[in-house]
């Protein structure tokens, strides 16, 4: 194993403590050194205003290499529902308010679909590295459907709600493995890893 003092460090623009772990679980087996921007309690907040995932990846992760000087990597998410023209969106983390918490979030959904017989839906992510060579996207996508009710107390932001095709259970009650196999984030991450890798070997 190569000591982490001579890897490059990869910044996680992210303060959000859940989705840092994940991403750090995630990237183990990259070639790089990775921390979040709670090394870095100064940096700017950013405002996604990007018009979509891809957009607002890249505002996060430019934003943080400004600041640190370091290869960054931002992400975006977003649940799409096809009952509801694709909403939530790139609006999933404020789908019932600027100030709405997840459960308000996941209430939402559940009311506007009680009606509804197509539940289908898919969660994408987008992750963008900023480095020394421009920027690279790659992404992550799980189809699955909506459940009628919350299946767990466990899990982030709609991830109680979300039954992935060919599991019985919401996202939220897969083990970490078992998630890590198949999820979104996980997807977008082993295609950065495989990225990494090659850079290290050219």
């Amino acid at each position: 194993m190569v000591p982490a003092q001579s890897l490059p460090q990869l910044v996680l623009a992210t303060r959000n403590t859940y989705k840092a772990g994940e991403l750090k679980l995630l990237l183990a087996s990259a070639p790089v050194e990775v921390i979040d921007l709670s090394m870095f309690p100064d940096a700017p907040p950013v405002d996604e205003t990007a018009p979509d995932l891809r957009g607002n990846a890249a505002l996060k992760a430019l934003s943080a290499q400004k600041h640190t000087g370091l290869w960054t990597l931002g992400d975006d998410t977003g649940l799409y529902i096809d009952a509801l023209g694709g909403r939530p969106g790139i609006h999933s983390a404020r789908f019932a308010g600027e100030r709405a918490d997840a459960k308000a979030n996941r209430a939402l959904v559940l009311e506007l679909l009680a009606d509804k017989s197509d539940r289908t839906a898919r969660f994408m992510t987008i992750l963008a590295l900023a480095y020394p060579e421009g920027i690279h996207y790659f992404e992550g996508r799980l189809n699955g459907r909506i459940a009628e009710t919350s299946l767990s107390t466990q899990g982030f932001g709609y991830e109680s709600i979300f039954i992935p095709d060919g599991a019985g259970v919401s996202l939220a009650q897969l083990s970490r493995k078992e998630k890590n196999k198949i999820s979104h984030r996980a997807q977008s991450a082993m295609a950065l890893v495989s990225f990494l890798g090659k850079l290290k070997k050219g």
